[in-house]
């Protein structure tokens, strides 16, 4: 065992002060700064995490009311397609059909069937061929179907449309002979 120096006043030397555990003032600024930092930047993203996260919903929705309507016009008879032209189909936030135009209708769904044979590279010309666009809107009230033009910025690219565009081939294979 060691033995420890003399002092002065009661014989032995005082111990040696030990450094507590702990963090300064200067350092818990420091971090409470950084983390503030850090969440302001997080909750920034927020909102648009948001949006990206609703469109990607009105996008899926709009899918499965061109998905159901394709489907349709895929199971009539061929020389019944073009019953389906112009028709107007309106949609609760769901994708489910209403019977008429009330005010749950979020989406409004419209069938153009082409006239005349779809131009195809390559291919023949036939008249067994019909192209079906579904144009799916997601706008209350009345909806603008209408084409989108060329930009006035002269880069050829047309605007942003109000609906999402979707189109099918429909092909006549022949009726069944039995």
């Amino acid at each position: 065992m060691r033995s420890r120096p003399l002092s002065q006043d009661n014989g032995f030397a005082p111990e040696p002060l030990k450094a507590k555990g702990g963090f300064t003032l200067i350092e818990t600024v420091l971090a409470i700064g950084i983390v503030a930092t850090v969440l302001i930047a997080l909750i920034g993203l927020l909102p648009t995490g948001s949006d990206i996260l609703s469109e990607a919903g009105r996008s899926t929705v709009g899918a499965r009311i061109a998905q159901q309507l394709i489907g349709e016009v895929q199971l009539a008879e061929y020389d019944d397609i073009d019953s389906f032209n112009g028709q107007q189909r309106y949609y609760d936030d769901m994708g489910t059909e209403l019977k008429s135009q009330n005010a749950q209708v979020v989406y409004t769904a419209r069938v153009e069937v082409e006239s005349g044979n779809p131009p195809i590279p390559g291919a023949k010309d036939s008249e067994y061929l019909r192209r079906v666009i579904i144009k799916v809107s997601n706008s209350p009230g009345k909806p603008d179907f209408s084409d989108p033009t060329a930009s006035d910025e002269g880069q050829g690219k047309p605007s942003k449309s109000n609906y999402n565009r979707y189109s099918t081939l429909v092909v006549f294979t022949g009726k069944d002979k039995s």
